[in-house]
């Protein structure tokens, strides 16, 4: 199965992600019905891998990554200008990548909630 995602994902490549574009993909997130609470998790793994927060390994990095410059960019396998359709793809993406990961995502929402109880324990 990493095979296949690899595979998918080669043609993004190279594209970095920059805050604006992980502002997009929340906004976006809420067209994404069920895969919603998938997309926030990764774009938030991502934001904290890249700030240091959090380790992660290089090609988690770079599927979880892909998955998001997917979801943003308007031109995949069903562009983002047709309504429903192009959101029914996306969300088939997340979808896909958050199954074939749920154990890297599950680590990073152990992670996350613990770090909560830290910092709520401080206040």
């Amino acid at each position: 199965m990493n095979k296949v995602i690899l595979k998918f994902f080669k043609s993004f490549e190279g594209r970095k992600l920059t805050s604006n574009d992980l502002k997009l993909a929340v906004k976006k997130a809420i067209n994404l019905g069920s895969t919603t609470e998938d997309l926030l998790l990764i774009i938030n793994l991502i934001k904290d891998t890249k700030n240091k927060k959090y380790k992660l390994d290089k090609k988690s990095f770079f599927i979880l990554t892909a998955a998001i410059v997917y979801v943003i960019s308007p031109i995949d396998a069903v562009s983002d200008f047709i309504p429903v359709l192009g959101w029914v793809d996306d969300a088939s993406v997340i979808g896909y990548v958050a199954r074939a990961y749920c154990g890297v995502l599950k680590d990073y929402k152990d992670f996350s909630i613990k770090n909560f109880e830290k910092k709520k324990d401080i206040i």
